[in-house]
Protein backbone atom coordinates (compact mmCIF):
# COMPACT_ATOMS: atom_id res chain seq x y z
CA UNK A 1 0.00 0.00 0.00
CA UNK A 2 2.80 2.41 0.89
CA UNK A 3 4.71 1.70 -2.31
CA UNK A 4 1.54 2.19 -4.37
CA UNK A 5 0.90 5.56 -2.74
CA UNK A 6 4.54 6.50 -3.10
CA UNK A 7 4.58 5.80 -6.84
CA UNK A 8 1.01 6.61 -7.89
CA UNK A 9 -0.19 9.01 -5.21
CA UNK A 10 -3.72 10.01 -4.22
CA UNK A 11 -6.16 12.23 -6.11
CA UNK A 12 -4.73 15.54 -4.90
CA UNK A 13 -1.13 14.53 -5.58
CA UNK A 14 -2.09 13.35 -9.08
CA UNK A 15 -3.72 16.73 -9.69
CA UNK A 16 -0.48 18.49 -8.79
CA UNK A 17 1.48 16.06 -10.98
CA UNK A 18 -0.79 16.87 -13.96
CA UNK A 19 -0.14 20.56 -13.35
CA UNK A 20 3.59 19.82 -13.29
CA UNK A 21 3.39 17.91 -16.60
CA UNK A 22 1.49 20.78 -18.18
CA UNK A 23 3.97 23.45 -17.15
CA UNK A 24 6.99 21.27 -17.95
CA UNK A 25 5.83 20.50 -21.48
CA UNK A 26 4.87 24.14 -22.06
CA UNK A 27 8.20 25.46 -20.80
CA UNK A 28 10.14 22.80 -22.66
CA UNK A 29 8.27 23.61 -25.86
CA UNK A 30 8.94 27.35 -25.57
CA UNK A 31 12.65 26.93 -24.85
CA UNK A 32 13.01 24.28 -27.54
CA UNK A 33 11.33 26.49 -30.15
CA UNK A 34 13.64 29.40 -29.28
CA UNK A 35 16.68 27.12 -29.38
CA UNK A 36 15.55 25.67 -32.73
CA UNK A 37 15.19 29.13 -34.26
CA UNK A 38 18.63 30.20 -33.04
CA UNK A 39 20.17 26.91 -34.23
CA UNK A 40 18.59 27.32 -37.65
CA UNK A 41 19.94 30.85 -37.96
CA UNK A 42 23.36 29.61 -36.92
CA UNK A 43 23.33 26.77 -39.44
CA UNK A 44 21.93 29.11 -42.10
CA UNK A 45 25.22 31.02 -41.99
CA UNK A 46 27.08 27.85 -42.98
CA UNK A 47 25.06 27.27 -46.14
CA UNK A 48 27.14 26.22 -49.14
CA UNK A 49 26.84 24.17 -52.29
CA UNK A 50 27.36 20.97 -50.27
CA UNK A 51 25.39 22.09 -47.20
CA UNK A 52 21.99 23.01 -48.59
CA UNK A 53 18.70 23.87 -46.88
CA UNK A 54 17.47 20.28 -46.92
CA UNK A 55 20.71 19.12 -45.28
CA UNK A 56 20.32 21.83 -42.63
CA UNK A 57 16.83 20.55 -41.85
CA UNK A 58 18.04 16.96 -41.59
CA UNK A 59 20.95 18.04 -39.39
CA UNK A 60 18.59 19.92 -37.04
CA UNK A 61 16.22 16.95 -37.01
CA UNK A 62 18.89 14.49 -35.89
CA UNK A 63 20.30 16.90 -33.31
CA UNK A 64 16.88 17.88 -31.93
CA UNK A 65 16.93 15.25 -29.18
CA UNK A 66 20.34 16.45 -28.01
CA UNK A 67 19.06 20.04 -28.00
CA UNK A 68 15.98 18.97 -26.05
CA UNK A 69 18.12 17.30 -23.38
CA UNK A 70 20.34 20.38 -23.16
CA UNK A 71 17.42 22.61 -22.25
CA UNK A 72 15.62 20.06 -20.07
CA UNK A 73 17.35 21.02 -16.75
CA UNK A 74 16.55 24.71 -17.25
CA UNK A 75 12.96 23.89 -18.26
CA UNK A 76 12.54 21.58 -15.27
CA UNK A 77 13.68 24.26 -12.80
CA UNK A 78 11.59 27.05 -14.30
CA UNK A 79 8.44 24.95 -14.77
CA UNK A 80 8.57 23.52 -11.23
CA UNK A 81 8.92 26.99 -9.69
CA UNK A 82 6.04 28.34 -11.82
CA UNK A 83 3.87 25.31 -11.03
CA UNK A 84 4.42 25.71 -7.30
CA UNK A 85 3.58 29.40 -7.65
CA UNK A 86 0.42 28.55 -9.59
CA UNK A 87 -0.98 26.20 -6.94
CA UNK A 88 0.01 28.73 -4.29
CA UNK A 89 -1.74 31.60 -6.07
CA UNK A 90 -4.87 29.50 -6.66
CA UNK A 91 -5.12 28.55 -3.00
CA UNK A 92 -4.69 24.81 -3.69
CA UNK A 93 -1.39 24.72 -1.83
CA UNK A 94 -2.99 26.13 1.31
CA UNK A 95 -5.94 23.76 0.97
CA UNK A 96 -3.59 20.80 0.64
CA UNK A 97 -1.59 21.86 3.70
CA UNK A 98 -4.79 22.34 5.74
CA UNK A 99 -5.99 18.87 4.70
CA UNK A 100 -2.83 17.40 6.23
CA UNK A 101 -0.56 17.14 3.19
CA UNK A 102 3.10 17.58 3.99
CA UNK A 103 5.00 20.02 1.84
CA UNK A 104 7.53 17.28 1.04
CA UNK A 105 4.78 15.13 -0.54
CA UNK A 106 3.57 18.10 -2.58
CA UNK A 107 7.08 18.77 -3.86
CA UNK A 108 7.49 15.07 -4.67
CA UNK A 109 4.25 15.18 -6.71
CA UNK A 110 5.64 18.13 -8.69
CA UNK A 111 8.94 16.32 -9.25
CA UNK A 112 7.48 13.14 -10.77
CA UNK A 113 7.59 14.46 -14.38
CA UNK A 114 11.15 15.67 -13.80
CA UNK A 115 12.21 12.24 -12.50
CA UNK A 116 10.73 10.55 -15.57
CA UNK A 117 12.50 13.09 -17.77
CA UNK A 118 15.81 12.40 -16.00
CA UNK A 119 15.47 8.66 -16.61
CA UNK A 120 14.79 9.32 -20.29
CA UNK A 121 17.77 11.68 -20.40
CA UNK A 122 20.17 9.04 -19.04
CA UNK A 123 18.84 6.39 -21.45
CA UNK A 124 19.21 8.80 -24.38
CA UNK A 125 22.79 9.70 -23.45
CA UNK A 126 23.69 6.04 -23.34
CA UNK A 127 21.88 4.66 -26.39
CA UNK A 128 20.51 7.37 -28.69
CA UNK A 129 22.61 10.54 -28.70
CA UNK A 130 25.93 9.08 -30.01
CA UNK A 131 24.26 7.45 -33.02
CA UNK A 132 22.02 10.44 -33.79
CA UNK A 133 24.98 12.83 -33.67
CA UNK A 134 27.01 10.68 -36.06
CA UNK A 135 24.03 10.56 -38.41
CA UNK A 136 23.62 14.35 -38.18
CA UNK A 137 27.29 14.90 -39.00
CA UNK A 138 26.90 13.05 -42.30
CA UNK A 139 24.59 15.84 -43.47
CA UNK A 140 26.78 18.74 -42.33
CA UNK A 141 30.34 17.62 -43.02
CA UNK A 142 32.02 16.24 -46.09
CA UNK A 143 32.57 12.45 -45.93
CA UNK A 144 36.35 12.79 -45.94
CA UNK A 145 36.14 15.14 -42.97
CA UNK A 146 34.14 12.66 -40.95
CA UNK A 147 36.76 9.96 -40.94
CA UNK A 148 39.93 10.38 -38.94
CA UNK A 149 43.02 11.24 -40.93
CA UNK A 150 46.51 9.76 -40.72
CA UNK A 151 47.76 10.21 -37.15
CA UNK A 152 50.47 9.03 -34.81
CA UNK A 153 49.76 8.17 -31.18
CA UNK A 154 52.69 7.98 -28.77
CA UNK A 155 52.61 6.15 -25.41
CA UNK A 156 55.36 5.21 -22.97
CA UNK A 157 55.88 2.55 -20.30
CA UNK A 158 58.74 0.48 -18.88
CA UNK A 159 61.56 1.98 -20.97
CA UNK A 160 59.52 1.57 -24.13
CA UNK A 161 58.21 4.25 -26.43
CA UNK A 162 55.40 3.02 -28.66
CA UNK A 163 54.05 4.72 -31.74
CA UNK A 164 50.69 3.64 -33.14
CA UNK A 165 49.96 4.83 -36.66
CA UNK A 166 46.23 5.44 -37.15
CA UNK A 167 44.53 5.83 -40.51
CA UNK A 168 40.80 6.15 -41.14
CA UNK A 169 40.15 5.58 -37.44
CA UNK A 170 41.99 2.23 -37.29
CA UNK A 171 45.43 1.25 -36.02
CA UNK A 172 47.49 0.28 -39.07
CA UNK A 173 51.07 0.00 -37.83
CA UNK A 174 52.86 -0.34 -34.52
CA UNK A 175 56.44 0.64 -33.69
CA UNK A 176 58.05 -0.07 -30.33
CA UNK A 177 61.29 1.68 -29.35
CA UNK A 178 63.18 -0.29 -26.67
CA UNK A 179 65.63 1.78 -24.65
CA UNK A 180 68.77 0.42 -23.00
CA UNK A 181 70.05 1.38 -19.55
CA UNK A 182 71.76 4.45 -21.00
CA UNK A 183 68.51 5.72 -22.49
CA UNK A 184 69.52 5.01 -26.08
CA UNK A 185 67.39 3.16 -28.59
CA UNK A 186 68.30 -0.52 -28.55
CA UNK A 187 65.58 -1.90 -30.83
CA UNK A 188 62.86 -0.56 -33.09
CA UNK A 189 60.22 -3.25 -33.42
CA UNK A 190 57.80 -2.67 -36.27
CA UNK A 191 54.69 -4.66 -37.22
CA UNK A 192 51.44 -4.35 -39.14
CA UNK A 193 50.00 -7.52 -37.68
CA UNK A 194 49.02 -6.87 -34.08
CA UNK A 195 46.12 -6.61 -31.64
CA UNK A 196 45.76 -4.20 -28.74
CA UNK A 197 43.63 -4.44 -25.61
CA UNK A 198 43.87 -3.21 -22.03
CA UNK A 199 45.64 -6.32 -20.67
CA UNK A 200 48.14 -7.18 -23.41
CA UNK A 201 49.47 -6.39 -26.86
CA UNK A 202 50.01 -9.32 -29.21
CA UNK A 203 52.56 -8.53 -31.93
CA UNK A 204 53.18 -10.89 -34.86
CA UNK A 205 55.39 -10.83 -37.95
CA UNK A 206 57.53 -8.11 -36.45
CA UNK A 207 60.88 -6.77 -37.65
CA UNK A 208 63.68 -5.03 -35.81
CA UNK A 209 63.91 -1.91 -37.96
CA UNK A 210 67.20 -0.79 -36.42
CA UNK A 211 69.10 -4.08 -36.52
CA UNK A 212 67.48 -5.26 -39.78
CA UNK A 213 66.40 -8.60 -38.31
CA UNK A 214 63.28 -10.66 -37.80
CA UNK A 215 61.70 -10.63 -34.33
CA UNK A 216 59.78 -13.58 -32.84
CA UNK A 217 56.13 -13.04 -32.02
CA UNK A 218 55.83 -11.37 -28.66
CA UNK A 219 53.19 -10.53 -26.03
CA UNK A 220 53.47 -7.31 -24.04
CA UNK A 221 51.57 -7.82 -20.78
CA UNK A 222 50.44 -4.81 -18.75
CA UNK A 223 50.99 -2.41 -21.67
CA UNK A 224 50.44 1.37 -21.64
CA UNK A 225 46.94 2.73 -22.04
CA UNK A 226 45.87 3.85 -25.50
CA UNK A 227 43.17 6.49 -26.11
CA UNK A 228 43.04 6.64 -29.91
CA UNK A 229 39.73 4.79 -30.03
CA UNK A 230 37.68 7.79 -28.87
CA UNK A 231 39.96 10.65 -29.83
CA UNK A 232 37.89 11.71 -32.83
CA UNK A 233 34.59 11.94 -30.98
CA UNK A 234 33.19 14.80 -28.96
CA UNK A 235 33.08 14.20 -25.21
CA UNK A 236 29.60 15.64 -25.13
CA UNK A 237 28.27 12.98 -27.49
CA UNK A 238 30.03 9.96 -26.03
CA UNK A 239 27.80 7.42 -24.34
CA UNK A 240 28.25 7.03 -20.59
CA UNK A 241 30.08 3.71 -20.98
CA UNK A 242 32.36 5.05 -23.74
CA UNK A 243 33.04 8.14 -21.67
CA UNK A 244 34.02 5.96 -18.70
CA UNK A 245 36.25 3.68 -20.80
CA UNK A 246 37.91 6.69 -22.43
CA UNK A 247 38.49 8.24 -19.01
CA UNK A 248 40.08 5.06 -17.65
CA UNK A 249 42.35 4.65 -20.68
CA UNK A 250 44.01 8.08 -20.56
CA UNK A 251 47.61 8.40 -19.41
CA UNK A 252 47.95 12.19 -19.20
CA UNK A 253 46.62 13.57 -15.90
CA UNK A 254 45.26 16.81 -17.37
CA UNK A 255 43.28 15.01 -20.08
CA UNK A 256 42.13 12.39 -17.59
CA UNK A 257 40.75 15.09 -15.28
CA UNK A 258 38.94 16.75 -18.17
CA UNK A 259 37.26 13.54 -19.34
CA UNK A 260 36.53 12.46 -15.76
CA UNK A 261 34.81 15.77 -15.08
CA UNK A 262 32.58 15.30 -18.13
CA UNK A 263 31.69 11.76 -17.01
CA UNK A 264 30.75 12.73 -13.47
CA UNK A 265 28.86 15.77 -14.66
CA UNK A 266 26.63 13.53 -16.80
CA UNK A 267 26.24 10.74 -14.28
CA UNK A 268 25.43 13.08 -11.38
CA UNK A 269 23.08 15.28 -13.39
CA UNK A 270 19.95 13.65 -11.82
CA UNK A 271 21.15 14.29 -8.26
CA UNK A 272 22.31 17.81 -9.08
CA UNK A 273 19.04 18.72 -10.80
CA UNK A 274 16.82 17.43 -7.97
CA UNK A 275 18.93 19.24 -5.37
CA UNK A 276 18.81 22.44 -7.41
CA UNK A 277 15.02 22.28 -7.86
CA UNK A 278 14.48 21.83 -4.11
CA UNK A 279 16.72 24.82 -3.44
CA UNK A 280 14.96 26.90 -6.12
CA UNK A 281 11.53 26.02 -4.69
CA UNK A 282 12.70 27.00 -1.22
CA UNK A 283 13.92 30.40 -2.42
CA UNK A 284 10.71 30.92 -4.39
CA UNK A 285 8.42 30.05 -1.47
CA UNK A 286 10.43 32.17 0.91
CA UNK A 287 11.04 35.33 -1.09
CA UNK A 288 8.38 35.66 -3.81
CA UNK A 289 4.82 36.66 -3.03
CA UNK A 290 1.60 35.90 -4.86
CA UNK A 291 0.85 36.60 -8.52
CA UNK A 292 4.48 37.09 -9.54
CA UNK A 293 4.98 34.55 -12.32
CA UNK A 294 7.54 36.70 -14.13
CA UNK A 295 9.65 36.94 -10.98
CA UNK A 296 9.53 33.16 -10.60
CA UNK A 297 10.52 32.69 -14.25
CA UNK A 298 13.53 34.99 -13.89
CA UNK A 299 14.49 33.37 -10.58
CA UNK A 300 14.50 29.91 -12.17
CA UNK A 301 16.78 31.04 -15.00
CA UNK A 302 19.18 32.84 -12.64
CA UNK A 303 19.42 29.86 -10.27
CA UNK A 304 20.02 27.44 -13.17
CA UNK A 305 22.84 29.50 -14.67
CA UNK A 306 24.27 30.26 -11.23
CA UNK A 307 24.37 26.57 -10.37
CA UNK A 308 26.13 25.69 -13.63
CA UNK A 309 28.76 28.26 -12.73
CA UNK A 310 29.01 26.82 -9.22
CA UNK A 311 29.47 23.31 -10.61
CA UNK A 312 32.36 24.51 -12.81
CA UNK A 313 33.99 26.37 -9.93
CA UNK A 314 33.73 23.44 -7.50
CA UNK A 315 34.78 20.98 -10.20
CA UNK A 316 37.89 23.00 -11.08
CA UNK A 317 38.77 23.51 -7.42
CA UNK A 318 38.58 19.76 -6.78
CA UNK A 319 40.87 19.13 -9.76
CA UNK A 320 43.36 21.73 -8.54
CA UNK A 321 43.62 19.94 -5.21
CA UNK A 322 43.96 16.57 -6.95
CA UNK A 323 40.48 15.33 -6.00
CA UNK A 324 37.97 13.63 -8.26
CA UNK A 325 35.45 15.91 -9.96
CA UNK A 326 32.86 13.69 -8.27
CA UNK A 327 33.45 15.45 -4.98
CA UNK A 328 33.20 18.94 -6.44
CA UNK A 329 29.86 18.19 -8.08
CA UNK A 330 28.27 16.12 -5.31
CA UNK A 331 29.32 18.46 -2.49
CA UNK A 332 27.95 21.55 -4.26
CA UNK A 333 24.66 19.71 -4.91
CA UNK A 334 24.29 18.45 -1.33
CA UNK A 335 25.10 21.94 -0.01
CA UNK A 336 22.23 23.44 -2.00
CA UNK A 337 19.92 20.61 -0.91
CA UNK A 338 20.81 21.22 2.74
CA UNK A 339 20.03 24.93 2.55
CA UNK A 340 16.89 24.23 0.52
CA UNK A 341 15.51 21.82 3.13
CA UNK A 342 16.36 24.23 5.96
CA UNK A 343 14.49 27.05 4.21
CA UNK A 344 11.47 24.86 3.35
CA UNK A 345 11.09 23.78 6.98
CA UNK A 346 10.67 27.43 7.94
CA UNK A 347 8.03 28.14 5.29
Amino acid sequence: MFSYRYIIGDTLENLFTRYAWRFLLLTLGIFFLLDLILSFLGEFEDLSSSYSIDRVLFFLFYTSLDALLDIFPLSAIVSTIICMGFISDSGELIAARVSGKKLSWIIYALLKPVIIGIIFMLISWQYFIPGLQEKANTYKFEPQKLSSEYKEKWVFKNDRFSKIIIDQGEAKELKIYDLNENGNVDKIISSKNFSIDEKSWIIKKANDYKNKSRVPDLIWNDPPKVTWKYSERSLKHLSLTDNFQYWQSINEVADQNKVGYEFWKKLLEPISLICLIVFALAISLRSIGRNKSVDRFVLGILIAFGFNLLIKIFGNISLIFGLSAFWGIILSSITLLFFGIRIIKRV
